[in-house]
Parts: C-alpha cells; structure tokens; sequence
C-alpha cells in the first residue's frame, strides 16, 4: 500500500541541492516552491477550505518505549447467545488501523484520521478506530505509540474509549476478533462497516505490517475468515484501505461476512482512500445506498490521485457484490482447466500488463476511467519547474539518470505478485467459457474506477503463481485453511514450474524488506532542511 513517498522526496530533495549549491549560480524559479512548501502535504491543500486550519508540523515524535505485547482477551469471553439491540437507521464503522511505517514515517494514518474528523459527527454514525503496530505515531492527536488504544470520533472529535489494551498484535486472528466483538455490544448498529487499514500483500501475503512483530509476520486472510466466523456480525461491506487486494481468492473467502467489498487491484499511492466526503454523505443519510456511498468513495479516490502532483499515483477501486463469488469462482474453475496449457504456456500476468488488453473491457459502462491527469494551474507551475531544472540548469543529464533510478527502483505491478486481471484474462484466451466468464465478472463489479494511466486493469485479479514457489507456498496454505478445493490447490502448483518467457520479480534479491519492496518510505516533513 501507498508507495511513491520516495519518488517525490527524492526528487524535490534533488532540486533543493542544485538550487542550494551544487551550482555556482542560483537557477529556477524563484519562491515557487518554497510557495507551498509548508502546505503540500497537508490534506486541505487542495481543498476549498482554508490550509491554515491544519498544523502541518506534525512530525515531534513522543518518547518511545518497548513494551511486551500483552494479550487481555479470550475468544470465550463474549455471550455468542447475548442478543444485541440496535436502533433502526444508526451504523458503527470499525477501522482497524495498523499504522505501521506509513506512519512511523510518514504520517498517513494521522491523515487520514484528520480527513474522518473533517466529515463532522452524527449521533446516529459511530466511528470507531483501533490504533495499532506503530512504533511513533504523530504529535498531531496525541495519539500513543507505547501501546494500542481505541477511540470514536464524537462532537469534539477524536475521543479516547479505551486506553488499557496494551500493545496488541494487529496480525493475530484474536486481536480482530476481539475489537469487532467489544465495538459490537459497545455501539450496537443496524448497519455495521468494517474497513482494513494498512500495507496489503494479495492473498498469498494478507494484511498489515505490525511494526512490533516479525516482518514475516501478517493477518492472513484465513486468519481473517476465523476472526469474523466467530464474530456475531455480517457487515454492509469490508473496505480495504491497502494495495493489491481485490483479488477473487480473497472476495470469495470472506463472501460469507459481508454483502459487499470495496477493494483495490493494483498498489495505492500514499493518499490511499479520501475518507471525509463518503463520511458526510453518510451523516446525512445513514440509509444511503451501499452503491450510491461507494461511488462517492471511489471517484473521490480517483480524482485525487488524478491531480495530486506529488502524492497520486496510478490507482483502481471496485466495489464488490459478494452474492456473485459463488458464481464466479466457479465459473472460473472450469475455465482455469479448459485452459491449462494456455495458461501454463504464456505469463498471462505480464502479458497483461505490457499489452493493456484490458482497455477496451467496458461492458455495462459502470467502469470508467478517469481523464486529464494531474491538470491545473498549480500542477502547470510544478512541472514547468521541474522541466526547468532538468533542460536549463545544467544538470539535466545527471537528474534524468538519478530520476530513471528512481522511478525504475520503485515501480512494482500486479505482476510482480503474480497477479493476473480476470476480465482481461477471459479476453485474450480463445475458450468457449470466455464470454460467461467476462460476463461474470461484469456482474460481479458494480462500479469501477480508474486513473486515465491504469487502463490494463478492470478491477478484480486472481493468482496464477508463474515461476514463484514462495508466493505458491504462501497462498497453498492460506487456501487450505479457508477450505478452497484442494484439487484446485494442487493444480495450481504447475505454475511454479511453467516455462514461460520472463520470470517474476526475484524476491530474494530484496532481502527482508518484504513490505518496502516498491520503496521506501521517508517523511514528508523535509521543507525544515531550506
């Protein structure tokens, strides 16, 4: 999840250099940075609304010590039996936010925190957030780092209800269950949402990185299944704030939990989800469609991404109807085996993503990509400087190679994961079931959307493990413990052994970094240096 942080810095870092030193004469353009230096990271800048309302300087770290997890649960202590009582049109969101380098680094979660409280309050909305495996969270809400905490957002914003959790692993089935089970009976809701926050790793590498835990260590999606199997709730939709997770093997597993899931096929950039317009829609009307608040969430997503300079990125978010992955993984089992030699002869999932065949896939016009890419007046400025340093000062050579480097270090697809888009996978192989199975996966997306520079992707993947024994090794077992078809698990060992054209990524050459390996990530807060 939200990659890039290191692309930007690197690169305002660079002109900082030249125009500070590395010349005999100052070049540029004089102030234009330093203009919006102090508010171009904060989420109102590009908002209506005043950017003074909002301390940017957010990055005073409070003291920090370790201190032993604690565990102050048991899954036999809630009354499964115990009926919960709830008001007709009230909703009880539940974050589990593992803020992990995201915001040890960088500030994100307190972000997007800041963007839940800018939605205002509802008696009848409960907003309830779980803050976890960061080891320095920011000064900004005071939020502490030395242990887990909860907290609602009320009248005068983010309100402390529990402050005696201990530092809790966020990678443990326990831990999930316990704070749907306790948020349940402490604000019971007709509606009840329950949203992922943090990196994601597909369904072979699950959810969150706790900074306190093993870098190996991660809430796995059958550990996913045994918490919410053992809760008493189903859930309006589950939203993943993460990278690479609307994948069929992960919707199909949890199809059971929730009636929808909001998701995201390829990696987030470091804005990840806009949380305060979907929220006040919400407030005003809590019986507001599952779709008509989905829609609002994800063209907000987009089009923040499409003009954010400095922070967007190539990003997709598709909203899920869980009623149809029943269907679909059928569908796709039988066209998987029709297809074998097809499919164990060519990397699909590269094949994909360099030929862009998922372009033309827009079927029932509910997926829609986004156009005019990072326009306006301010980003005109940015770039006009940028192409200023690059052709006049002198250093043109030297930044496009550092730039290339960049940008060649920190850019990891789909594919890298072995991940492979199902609509556009349908398309390019020639099969009887290819039309149902198209068709399918139409039915199964309600809505759709996409950057104008993520054309290949229609929304939902599934993994095809070409040439990759640990993501193989990883995902077998996840399958096995949620009950997949173990014929289907077995089948898919081939793939490890295919001889295909190109090779995927070579993790070990990344070394253990297993949840920075598309960059990075370095603070924002680097206008104290000018």
């Amino acid at each position: 999840m939200r990659k890039n942080i290191l692309k930007i810095t690197s690169l305002l870092m660079i002109g900082c250099m030249l125009m500070s030193g590395c010349a005999n004469e100052y070049f540029g353009l004089p102030g234009l940075f330093m203009e919006f230096a102090e508010n171009i990271t904060d989420p109102a800048f590009y908002e209506d609304f005043d950017p003074s309302e909002y301390d940017t300087d957010i990055w005073t770290w409070p003291d920090y010590e370790e201190e032993e997890i604690t565990e102050t649960f048991d899954w036999d202590e809630y009354d499964h039996d115990e009926e919960i009582e709830s008001e007709p049109g009230t909703v009880t969101i539940f974050v589990y936010m593992n803020g992990s380098t995201l915001e040890t680094e960088s500030g994100v979660a307190t972000r997007d925190i800041q963007e839940m409280i800018a939605a205002g309050y509802s008696e009848n909305v409960n907003v309830v957030i779980q803050t976890m495996g960061t080891k320095y969270w920011s000064s900004k809400l005071n939020i502490a780092s030395d242990r887990s905490q909860t907290y609602v957002i009320g009248e005068d914003g983010l309100e402390l209800v529990r402050d005696d959790l201990g530092q809790l692993d966020c990678t443990i089935a326990d831990t999930l269950y316990e704070f749907i089970q306790w948020g349940s009976r402490a604000y019971p809701a007709s509606r009840n949402i329950l949203l992922f926050w943090d990196h994601g790793g597909g369904p072979a590498y699950g959810f969150g990185w706790d900074e306190f835990q093993d870098d190996y260590d991660n809430l796995s999606v059958d550990e996913m299944v045994k918490a919410l199997r053992n809760c008493d709730i189903h859930f309006d939709f589950i939203g993943m704030d993460c990278c690479i997770m609307s994948c069929l093997e992960i919707t199909y597993a949890l199809r059971e939990y929730c009636d929808y899931m909001i998701v995201s096929e390829d990696f987030e950039s470091s804005l990840g989800w806009y949380y305060t317009g979907w929220l006040e829609a919400l407030y005003e009307d809590t019986s507001i469609s599952t779709y008509d608040l989905a829609k609002i969430l994800i063209d907000d997503m987009v089009a923040k991404n499409e003009k954010d300079r400095f922070n967007g990125d190539r990003s997709i978010l598709a909203l899920v109807d869980e009623s149809r992955m029943e269907k679909l993984w059928e569908l796709w089992l039988e066209f998987a085996y029709e297809s074998e030699e097809k499919l164990l002869n060519t990397n699909f999932s590269q094949e994909i993503e360099s030929s862009g065949k998922g372009e033309d896939l827009v079927l029932s016009g509910r997926i829609h990509k986004v156009r005019g890419r990072r326009s306006g007046l301010l980003n005109d400025l940015i770039n006009e400087a940028i192409d200023y340093m690059l052709d006049e000062s002198g250093y043109g050579e030297m930044m496009e190679d550092i730039l290339d480097g960049i940008s060649s270090a920190d850019d990891v697809y789909v594919s890298d994961y072995c991940l492979t888009d199902l609509m556009s996978l349908a398309a390019i192989i020639d099969s009887d079931l290819s039309e149902r199975l198209i068709r399918a996966v139409d039915k199964a997306l309600l809505y759709v959307g996409a950057t104008s520079d993520n054309l290949n992707l229609t929304g939902i993947s599934v993994t095809l493990p070409y040439n990759d024994r640990d993501l193989y090794f990883e995902l077998a077992k996840v399958m096995e413990r949620c009950s997949f078809d173990s014929e289907y698990i077995d089948w898919l060992k081939q793939f490890v052994y295919a001889e295909t054209d190109r090779m995927t990524i070579d993790w070990d050459a990344l070394g253990d970094d297993l949840w920075n390996e598309w960059g990075e990530y370095e603070s924002s807060d680097i206008w104290g240096e000018w």
